[in-house]
């Protein structure tokens, strides 16, 4: 989706860059923002900041934000086994921005039968130190799998953030424990259903777009909360699939129907006027959809 940036906001430009269906890693790489319709340059040629992973960072101030509007273009010339590439995209600053609005436990609350199917996952640790948990165990997870949920040490009664696992190692990286994680020490590990959220909620504001609506137009994200959360809800279980008509299938197929249904339906609070307020007229736009051949 294209970034979105608030007005007067110092936030933060990032993209990867793609090759042979990977993520790769520039030496090097430079931005130029150009005004939106415009051949002025807001950024000239700066510096990108790159992470291990290839991601590429530029810090937009305040001032680079000042001023509400859409398809500022961004250029990007990165080097790469020394060559250099070229990328273009677009963003918009805007006076608002739609947030996800649901949790994993709005997703649990949901649909139950989640907790059954290695949400939950007890384990003796192998080895560890304040930030790790190495577990043989764990390398039947795919890498990620357990990231943005938390772990639990029933020995130190503590509960920290996991940021990253390594499938191969059998690692869960995690926030830093009171002590190190001794071999032999046992652990609760809950997963998070951070990706299918966002997964879900790309996937909302993709359809607002191709309906002819701003989602960062829509001031009330409680609107869209019900859709969301059946449409995370629809993720998770798509992604726990092994065949045709099975349990899971089913159950994606239902809450991707029940969501489609909310969101023809949805009565919300659209800023047509781009002012940031909601006037009395603006109070119940309903959604139009492609589907249904109105614009």
């Amino acid at each position: 989706m294209k970034q979105a940036f608030l007005e007067d906001t110092a936030e933060t430009f990032k993209t990867y860059v793609y090759e042979n269906n990977r993520k790769l890693v520039p030496t090097s790489a430079t931005i130029t923002v150009y005004k939106p319709g415009s051949t002025e340059k807001l950024i000239d040629g700066a510096a990108m900041t790159i992470g291990s992973d290839g991601l590429l960072s530029y810090a937009l101030t305040a001032a680079h934000n000042d001023i509400a509007d859409e398809n500022y273009k961004a250029m990007i010339s990165y080097v790469y086994n020394a060559a250099t590439y070229y990328l273009t995209l677009f963003y918009d600053v805007v006076n608002s921005k739609l947030v996800k609005v649901i949790t994993d436990d709005d997703i649990t609350a949901e649909l139950p039968q989640l907790k059954d199917n290695n949400w939950r996952v007890h384990g003796t640790a192998d080895s560890g130190s304040t930030t790790t948990i190495a577990d043989a165990e764990l390398k039947r997870y795919e890498d990620d799998y357990f990231t943005g949920g938390t772990a639990y040490s029933l020995a130190k009664d503590e509960t920290r953030e996991i940021t990253d696992f390594d499938s191969a190692t059998g690692t869960v990286t995690t926030t830093a424990f009171s002590s190190a994680i001794a071999a032999g020490e046992k652990y609760i590990l809950t997963r998070s259903y951070s990706k299918e959220i966002q997964r879900a909620f790309e996937k909302i504001e993709e359809m607002l777009n191709r309906t002819g609506k701003r989602p960062h137009l829509i001031l009330d994200p409680y609107d869209l909360r019900e859709v969301h959360i059946y449409y995370s809800v629809a993720e998770v279980c798509k992604g726990l699939v092994t065949g045709n008509k099975t349990l899971w299938w089913e159950l994606w197929q239902e809450y991707d129907g029940k969501a489609r249904a909310v969101f023809d339906g949805i009565n919300f609070k659209y800023d047509a006027s781009n002012d940031g307020y909601i006037a009395d007229s603006e109070e119940s736009g309903r959604l139009t959809t492609l589907r249904s051949g109105r614009s």
